[in-house]
């Protein structure tokens, strides 16, 4: 069994997660802005650019701490994970769906599944799009324990292939969730597997290569679309790679200065914002959406949303908390995983 994380490299991981939320709730801020046509073309394009980075470095940030829950019994694995994120994803379902019916957030919504009576009822077999990823945790952790004794190069492999081929859209599922998430398992089950080596490019971690995988990155993603090449099997997939190769590089240079702090403190508290900034950008828009912005301060717009709806999603999820609303956002204790009494 791989040893835990220990503290001292927890910063970059932090870190990681930190940069991670803060592109999510940017680019639903871009998607919201989008709708009332507030955001340049420019900006969209960034925006979609950003992709090969912002859930893949999740997915594998997250895939670095599953090695214990995998190595558990199945009954704990499915209270401490699925039964977690199960109840997580029931619940703010259901109040996404009575927020949006507002009709004021309404008229503002780009994601018509939130509204939708039929996608509510199927949201157990197709996750809505606002919270496809608490969704897929759980998934992502029962088939590595389904594959758990399977070859290592044989899970990779096949998770590879298959996001390879999604990559290139070969392989499509009819609900795009389902397509991001059969895109997005490889990195998961790169964290798991291949942890050592992402901790040892984190430990190499300098200014210099900071910017040369950036610009690589960025070179190799315009170079693939300038020859045509982004539909070919494994081109977004090694995107994705290197994108997220920069991501762990640049996180865990930012954590080791005091610039990095702010980020490495948003990164152990990404789950409160996951869940409630979509909340805080549709109530920012409201007043937005029927206002003349030049556009050179649209350019702007989305990172001034993103910041302060993410300090908002921390304000409110501390208010509630205080409140008692802890079962908001943790598994109630009568329905969370008791260890059994130790035998006398």
């Amino acid at each position: 069994m791989l040893p835990a994380l220990d503290s001292s490299r927890l910063a970059w991981v932090d870190a990681a997660k930190g940069m991670s939320i803060l592109l999510v709730v940017a680019h639903h801020a871009v998607s919201f802005l989008h709708t009332s046509g507030l955001v340049p073309p420019a900006v969209v394009a960034a925006n979609t650019a950003l992709a090969s980075m912002r859930m893949p470095l999740f997915f594998l940030v997250s895939g670095l701490f599953v090695a214990r829950p995998l190595a558990a019994p199945w009954r704990v694995l499915l209270h401490k994970r699925v039964a977690f994120f199960a109840y997580l994803f029931v619940l703010w379902t259901l109040l996404r769906f009575a927020f949006f019916h507002i009709p004021a957030v309404a008229a503002v919504d780009p994601y018509v599944d939130d509204t939708d009576p039929v996608a509510l009822a199927l949201s157990p077999l197709i996750p809505g799009s606002g919270m496809w990823f608490i969704y897929a945790l759980a998934l992502f952790a029962v088939l590595a324990k389904l594959g758990k004794g399977l070859p290592v190069w044989l899970q990779l492999g096949a998770a590879g292939v298959l996001s390879a081929f999604v990559g290139a859209e070969i392989v499509q599922f009819e609900e795009d969730v389902w397509t991001r998430m059969a895109r997005h398992l490889f990195f998961f089950l790169l964290g798991w597997h291949a942890r050592t080596i992402v901790e040892r490019v984190a430990g190499a971690s300098t200014a210099l290569r900071v910017a040369g995988a950036a610009a690589t990155s960025v070179g190799c993603a315009v170079g693939m679309v300038a020859l045509g090449l982004r539909p070919v099997p494994g081109v977004a997939l090694a995107l994705n790679v290197l994108a997220v190769t920069f991501g762990v590089l640049f996180a865990a240079w930012i954590a080791r200065y005091r610039l990095g702090r702010p980020l490495v403190a948003l990164g152990a508290q990404t789950l409160p914002v996951y869940l409630l900034h979509v909340f805080w950008v549709a109530v920012v828009m409201v007043p937005l959406a029927d206002v003349a912005i030049p556009q050179a301060v649209q350019y702007a717009l989305p990172v001034v949303i993103a910041l302060v709806c993410t300090a908002l999603s921390l304000l409110t999820h501390r208010l509630l908390v205080a409140a008692g609303g802890t079962w908001l956002f943790a598994l109630p204790g009568r329905l969370a995983y008791r260890a059994p009494a130790p035998a006398r």
